[in-house]
């Protein structure tokens, strides 16, 4: 008799688990800045004049690095970073998320970046981003490519965190399709028909971060997005997600990252 042995529960997390990317680009530019960002950040030196001066810097670890040609550097999203980058190097950078359960980034909360030479991984990518032919393949062996590199350096717990943020999903996916700067944890709290203070508890206790922070994250992820799009402007954006104002907007976005959205958008609109 034929054996039959289901995989249902891979097919099941298969549609929970999702990689965007919001940015990608080949520049050469003036950067030095402290910043902390949303998104997971993969950064390729493709060309250096060997002038030196250019690094990147973790401030929680006191540490700094050059940034050398042909080499890869990693870092996870929410984790502040400095690169000092001058017009002597060229670069490759990759904004992107590696989601599951509508939001949940698998890398938040890691402290581990990387840093490593690999010149074939780098013209590998270099190759499938000026694809200007192939588009839609070229995009699939993109997120192929940054599988097997977040494989590589996997986070610790993830799978430890899975079956307990599944208990949310439902919020993730409210959050994800309707948040903006006028959603509230109580209107969460509401959606889990627990009082505000009980579902905050509960839900800062399961996954080692608050329901503020969970919107907060969200909205930030919102924001990025809006204001590399071309033509969308400071005002517009802040008023398709709902903040009184610009200036809250500006005031949001710069507290969290370090820097302005007119600088953010001067930096990578390209």
């Amino acid at each position: 008799m034929a054996s039959f042995d289901s995989k249902n529960s891979l097919v099941q997390l298969n549609p929970l688990l999702d990689l965007n990317f919001t940015h990608i680009c080949i520049a050469t530019f003036d950067y030095h800045q402290n910043s902390v960002l949303p998104v997971n950040v993969l950064v390729m030196v493709l060309s250096s004049d060997g002038t030196g001066g250019d690094y990147l810097e973790i401030p929680s670890e006191k540490r700094r690095v050059p940034l050398l040609a042909g080499h890869v550097y990693f870092v996870p999203c929410d984790l502040e970073v400095r690169f000092d980058i001058s017009p002597g190097i060229s670069t490759l950078a990759i904004h992107f998320n590696l989601t599951f359960l509508q939001g949940f980034d698998v890398f938040s909360g890691s402290k581990h970046w990387k840093m490593r030479r690999d010149q074939d991984f780098v013209a590998r990518l270099l190759d499938l981003v000026n694809d200007n032919k192939n588009e839609l393949k070229s995009i699939c062996a993109l997120k192929a490519e940054l599988m097997q590199f977040c494989l590589s350096c996997w986070p610790e717990g993830v799978e430890r965190t899975l079956p307990i943020a599944r208990k949310y999903e439902s919020i993730f996916r409210f959050v994800r399709e309707h948040g903006n700067a006028e959603l509230s944890v109580g209107t969460l709290a509401k959606l889990a028909g627990q009082r505000q203070d009980v579902f905050s508890r509960a839900f800062s206790r399961d996954l080692g971060k608050s329901p503020k922070e969970l919107l907060q994250n969200d909205l930030l992820k919102k924001i990025t997005a809006k204001l590399l799009l071309p033509e969308v402007s400071v005002k517009q954006a802040a008023a398709e997600l709902k903040f009184s104002s610009e200036f809250y907007l500006s005031r949001f976005f710069k507290k969290r990252t370090g820097l302005s959205p007119c600088e953010y958008q001067k930096k990578f609109r390209r």
